[in-house]
């Protein structure tokens, strides 16, 4: 998959729904979080911010941007980060930091030495 942006649709897509009417509130956030996506990896991955303006990103990277999107959608009802409540053990909780994105990312404790 080449990009150099991510997509609501490609959000919908990976996180397995079909693509709801924009006029929608989960329209709308898959579209904001499309954005955010869009802006946060170039601004956080320097081997984004190094290639040129018509380079596409590296497929590790898309598949990064993609899960990012869709965990960013998954708390639009949890700003808390309180996913649900179960009856046998209390709130679970969306995940906060992953080490697959980071990893993927090359950013963190996996972000290579001179930050290339």
């Amino acid at each position: 998959m080449m990009a150099r942006e991510v997509t609501a649709a490609q959000v919908a897509r990976y996180t397995g729904i079909d693509m709801p009417s924009p006029d929608s509130y989960d329209g709308y956030a898959l579209d904001v979080v499309a954005k955010a996506v869009t802006v946060l990896v170039p601004g956080t991955v320097p081997r984004v911010r190094a290639l040129g303006p018509e380079d596409d990103w590296p497929d590790d990277v898309v598949t990064a941007a993609l899960m990012l999107g869709q965990r960013l959608f998954a708390r639009r009802r949890s700003p808390t980060g309180v996913a649900a409540y179960t009856e046998a053990g209390g709130p679970a909780f969306v995940a906060r930091w992953d080490p697959d994105l980071e990893k993927l990312l090359r950013i963190g404790k996996w972000a290579p030495p001179g930050g290339a």
